[in-house]
């Protein structure tokens, strides 16, 4: 099927607790539309990946339907 792949390099070193927000901004960016949401400690990270398929996402009730089957952020 079709894959769109988003990379964002923040070049932002990160220690602790972390959390990470996907927003969706309408075209004249005057509302956000919260995606979803990945809460993570740097403590439990190996190889500075982490690769996370829609489960273990925080997703806003009612809108997982939105995702494809094989979604996964990384």
């Amino acid at each position: 099927g079709d894959c769109d792949v988003i990379k964002i390099d923040i070049q932002c070193l990160v220690q602790g607790d972390v959390v990470v927000e996907c927003v969706h901004l309408d075209l004249d960016s005057t509302r956000e539309i919260m995606m979803f949401r990945i809460m993570f400690n740097t403590s439990f990270i190996r190889s500075n990946i982490l690769m996370l398929n829609a489960k273990d996402l925080d997703i806003l009730w009612g809108s997982k339907e939105r995702y494809p089957k094989g979604f996964r952020a990384e």
